[in-house]
């Protein structure tokens, strides 16, 4: 019979540490966003985390890291980063998702790339993604051997552009830096990018810059903040930043020196590295859910992810979802347009909420998105 403690992270044992690396490896996604040391590097810079351990007679059996928000809501760690999360079981553990949710006296969670072994999972996640990931099986060359065979025209497009930025520009060089300058610089043009797509600046919180620093500066453990740099003459000119641990490595930040687009330095910076994965230490290069587009050129594994509201089975958590389907039907009744309208809001909503702790920046993101949202809807119209 499973109970269920609930403790900050300071009070994790060694022990239990061990046996939730464990459970993360026996993902096979080897993830450091499901490693202990990701969410104890969270919890270091915001006040509500919390880690619900659940036990049996055999030790610790599931664990799940999350923020506990008003009304017994959940959100996975490391929202709005977390591009892969999940509530870890042993193999042997039959409880699902939502059975261990209300065991921790959570109403709901908020799930937005779950790895679940559950079949079918919790009512109210749909799949999503998948997770793309390039995963080298034996060696670096042999791997991107692989990825040629399926876009040959692609990589043969990234030679010629890097043979002619290197001519034009200088050497070109792939790097680890250990530069915080060069991770602000980064952050910069990330923000900007924000900026400039209309998106919400998930960096603008302090927590999240204070996070990314807190990585970037760790020089033990299995988890630590990575940051690739491409220079090419010596100016830099793309970057790739996030956590690394157990050979993974999957970037948060990506960006590129806008004047330097006709070369696609992006794609180079990924093609590079994947090319040098064992000089880095790599086995995968995780790029999580969505544009396809850019990442279907690097992929060589999928893995299946899930998105949505799961809810503990509680009385309560039945109403809730009923008046969820009224207000969605009544949308409906109100056209096509105030749907769409409605369904974007919602979408923006839950981003801006995932990322800001404080109701100031929450009212700030969601007044600039509203307005986004409004412009768009009266430049179609």
């Amino acid at each position: 019979m499973l109970r269920c403690e609930t403790i900050k992270t300071v009070a994790l044992t060694a022990q239990d540490q061990h046996a939730w690396t464990a459970m993360a490896l026996a993902t096979g996604l080897a993830s450091p966003l499901l490693h202990p040391e990701f969410a104890q590097a969270v919890s270091a810079t915001r006040n509500d985390v919390e880690i619900a351990l659940f036990r049996d007679a055999k030790g610790l059996a599931a664990v799940f890291a999350y923020h506990r928000r008003p009304g017994g809501f959940a959100r996975p760690i490391g929202s709005a980063f977390s591009d892969i999360h999940a509530i870890l079981r042993r193999p042997d553990v039959e409880a699902r998702d939502e059975e261990l949710l209300a065991l921790a006296g959570l109403s709901r969670a908020r799930f937005a790339a779950l790895f679940t072994p559950d079949k079918p999972p919790a009512a109210g996640l749909e799949p999503v993604g998948p997770s793309r990931a390039a995963v080298r099986r034996s060696t670096a060359n042999a791997l991107i051997a692989e990825l040629q065979a399926e876009h040959p025209k692609r990589f043969k497009d990234f030679r010629r552009r890097l043979r002619k930025l290197e001519t034009e520009h200088g050497e070109v060089q792939l790097a680890v830096s250990s530069d915080p300058a060069t991770l602000d610089e980064l952050i910069g043009w990330k923000r900007l990018q924000y900026r400039q797509t209309g998106r919400h600046d998930v960096l603008a919180p302090r927590w999240t810059t204070r996070l990314m620093h807190a990585l970037f500066s760790r020089r033990e453990g299995a988890v630590r903040g990575r940051l690739y740099t491409l220079r090419a003459g010596g100016r830099l000119i793309a970057a790739e930043y996030g956590p690394e641990g157990h050979g993974t490595f999957h970037p948060w930040l990506a960006a590129y020196d806008p004047e330097m687009s006709a070369y696609s330095p992006g794609h180079l910076l990924v093609y590079l590295l994947l090319s040098r994965m064992e000089e880095f230490g790599l086995t995968r290069y995780e790029m999580g859910t969505g544009h396809e587009d850019y990442k279907k050129y690097f992929t060589n594994h999928r893995s299946a992810l899930y998105s949505g509201l799961a809810r503990a089975p509680h009385f309560e958590e039945r109403m809730r979802e009923a008046a969820t389907k009224l207000a969605m039907a009544t949308l409906t009744l109100c056209g096509n347009r105030v749907r769409d309208l409605g369904r974007r809001m919602h979408s923006r909503i839950d981003h801006i909420a995932a990322a800001e702790t404080s109701a100031a920046g929450r009212w700030a993101g969601l007044t600039r998105a509203a307005g986004a949202i409004l412009s768009g809807q009266q430049r179609s119209a």
